[in-house]
């Protein structure tokens, strides 16, 4: 019994790490208020960051140096709960989070 149990001790971390790596865990979705009232959602991943778009779809944005993520005609540039969103040549849409 002794020996089941200590098999059991070390074979939980592998189990842990093999669960974990099957279920994928998704960032939250950090909800944004821009100029003219235009609500914008981002989920901020390891390398990327992925855009709900107001009028439905999503855009997949590439992390860039610092807080800038580009991609597929959008731009997000920010510092701590205020951005810029920008699409294509249009001027940048000044951003806040939305609080909880």
């Amino acid at each position: 019994m002794t020996k089941v149990s200590k098999l059991s001790g070390a074979a939980m971390p592998c189990l842990l790490a093999a669960f974990s790596a099957c279920t994928p865990v998704r960032a939250p979705l950090v909800g944004y208020t821009c100029e003219g009232g235009v609500r914008l959602g981002v989920r901020f991943e390891r390398d990327h960051a992925l855009l709900a778009l107001p009028g439905g779809g999503e855009a997949r944005l590439a992390q860039q140096p610092g807080f800038w993520y580009a991609g597929a005609g959008h731009q997000l540039r920010g510092r701590g709960q205020a951005l810029q969103w920008t699409v294509g040549e249009a001027q940048p849409l000044a951003c806040l989070v939305v609080g909880p």
